[in-house]
């Protein structure tokens, strides 16, 4: 069925019609609404009215991004070189968590900061809170007085709040265990800090944010238009740096508590719980899953939802304070179990941040089958580019504490590794690279940028068995082989012998066998020729490759590029 209106004006129509039904809202809800007017309240808390610390922020996630990264330009943004790999790796701590591995990443994490960011910044405000105005009184020394001359003035409070976020991301990046990349352990500290000193805002400010993405969806694609094709996709769940995102409510959830106790205030205990569970719940949070081999893996979902419910009563009780005229003994009110609670919220964090640290500061070797395949790699720069298969990633086993934590993960697929920055990394899965046939892979760093493209080519029985070939170019320069595959075997014979395809230099041989003795191996075209072994015509056709005996005729196999 196709549009009778031309695509663009359709589009035009779509997209007055949506700015239309936003300016009919904001002209119904400001003409008839009987709440305060908001953008008093803001002008309370901020400078116009504007949370300015997170401009600020976002603006230096955009930089990066596109500077920094080189998100705009052909191939992507640059990712293994901003990942948190080491402690002696300066650039990739500075950077990962203000970088991204995609558009698509960037804008759901700068979305959610758009959400919650401002929440943690109004409370802390642009002027001085009264609690912070009486504390000064009793300041006499000069180190406290350095301090509130330095957050009595808007520009240093606005300083402070950016000069916050900069340092809890330092500590994500040294602390979170795993290579991690993205501002999402930013936003998930901005909710965790939220969610404790303003419940019901960040309740409605988890709702708002999905209205806030269907807009930033509509307005980007007024129209989409979809064909039902196969799709190369992992678990949703499997895609989630879960402990990033734990790591950042734990420390967002603790400074906002000691923020509360500075300023002698407590939040009601069933709109702190329920607000972090909803916020657990809407951001997967109890996706607690593992590796079971090449892209597979294993969900605990019983454990993680329990776990989210733990968390939320936890933080809860740490944040709430006693109800009036509280009757029940003493050790069982809230003051009594809150340093309980705050203890499990801190030793929780301190736990996290233990094995983080440990893995900033473990060394991680390229592993002998990578060592092995030094004719069968990429060079470039610091960074050596290999393919293989059924290997231990070297970065997940680099920490271990027998018996409690003895990880092995086999992987398969295009490997990353570099001395220099500590760097082992499957930057694509074998499953991947054989659905898409070529990807490009952006390398470099802050100063300097190369492309490296993979190709693989396969030929496939029609029964399945497979064999294969992985190339590899940096900047469409000569191609180098980085891996080939054991020859595959037919299930089928024909004329009473067995066929297989060998992957050799030049191409791909075809092998005749019958009784286990060699009959012919002839190179497989590459473009439509014939061929005859053992009295069997063989012709490709296409990418076919078809037999012909005794006035029978079928095909055998077929040949698999990046076009398919």
């Amino acid at each position: 069925m196709s549009l009778s209106f031309d695509g663009a004006v359709l589009e035009l129509v779509s997209l007055v019609a949506l700015v239309f039904s936003l300016v009919l809202s904001a002209v119904v809800l400001s003409r008839y609404s009987r709440l305060e007017d908001p953008v008093g309240l803001l002008r309370e808390r901020f400078v116009y009215g504007i949370p300015w610390g997170t401009a600020i922020v976002i603006a230096l996630v955009y930089t990066v991004y596109y500077l920094v990264q080189g998100g705009g330009e052909d191939g992507g943004p640059i990712m293994t070189a901003f990942r948190s790999w080491s402690l002696w790796y300066p650039q990739g701590a500075l950077f990962s968590s203000f970088a991204h591995a995609s558009h698509s990443h960037l804008q759901g994490n700068v979305l959610g900061a758009i959400v919650f960011a401002p929440i943690v910044e109004y409370v802390w405000g642009h002027y001085r809170f009264e609690q912070e105005n009486s504390s000064e009184q009793h300041s006499d020394n000069e180190t406290n007085s350095v301090r509130n001359r330095l957050v009595a003035t808007p520009p240093g409070r606005i300083a402070v709040f950016v000069a916050a976020v900069v340092v809890v991301g330092l500590l994500g990046s040294l602390l979170v265990p795993g290579a991690v990349i993205g501002f999402s352990g930013l936003v998930f500290a901005f909710a965790g800090f939220a969610l404790v000193v303003k419940p019901l805002v960040t309740i409605v400010a988890i709702l708002g944010l999905q209205v806030l993405r269907l807009l930033v969806r509509a307005f980007e694609s007024p129209i989409v238009t979809a064909t039902a094709e196969p799709r190369f996709v992992t678990p949703s769940w499997a895609d989630v740096a879960l402990q990033g995102h734990l790591f950042g409510v734990l420390i967002g959830a603790v400074l906002a508590v000691g923020l509360l106790r500075l300023r002698n205030q407590q939040p009601e205990i069933v709109y702190v719980w329920y607000a972090a569970l909803v916020f657990a719940v809407t951001r997967s949070m109890e996706a607690v899953y593992w590796y079971l081999g090449t892209d597979q893996y294993i969900l605990f979902r019983a454990v993680g939802t329990a776990g989210i419910i733990l968390l939320a009563v936890v933080i809860a009780v740490a944040a709430a304070g006693p109800r009036p005229g509280d009757n029940t003994p003493r050790w069982q009110r809230l003051p009594a179990l809150r340093p309980v609670a705050i203890g499990l919220l801190t030793v929780s964090l301190v736990v996290l941040s233990i094995g983080g640290f440990a893995y900033s500061i473990a060394p991680v070797s390229p592993g002998e089958e990578i060592e092995a395949a030094s004719e069968n790699q990429l060079e470039v720069g610091d960074y050596t580019i290999t393919y293989a298969e059924g290997v231990e990633d070297q970065y997940i086993g680099a920490v271990s504490v027998p018996p409690l934590w003895e990880p092995s993960v086999t992987v398969s697929g295009v490997i990353i590794t570099s001395d220099e920055r500590n760097v082992w990394e499957r930057a694509v899965s074998a499953n991947e690279l054989a659905f898409d046939g070529r990807v490009t892979i952006p390398v470099g760093d802050a100063t300097w940028r190369e492309l490296v493209h993979i190709d693989r080519t396969a030929w496939s029985f029609t029964e399945g068995n497979s064999t294969a070939k992985v190339f590899g170019t940096v900047s469409d320069e000569s191609w180098t082989l980085l891996y080939r595959d054991s020859p595959a075997k037919s299930d089928v014979t024909v004329n009473n012998a067995n066929l297989s395809i060998e992957p050799v230099d030049e191409f791909y041989n075809l092998t005749v066998e019958r009784d286990d003795q060699v009959i012919d191996s002839k190179r497989l075209p590459t473009a439509n020729e014939t061929f005859t072994i053992d009295g069997v015509e063989y012709e490709r056709v296409n990418d076919d490759l078809m037999v012909r005996h005794e006035g029978t005729e079928f095909t055998v196999a077929q040949f698999q590029t990046r076009e398919q």
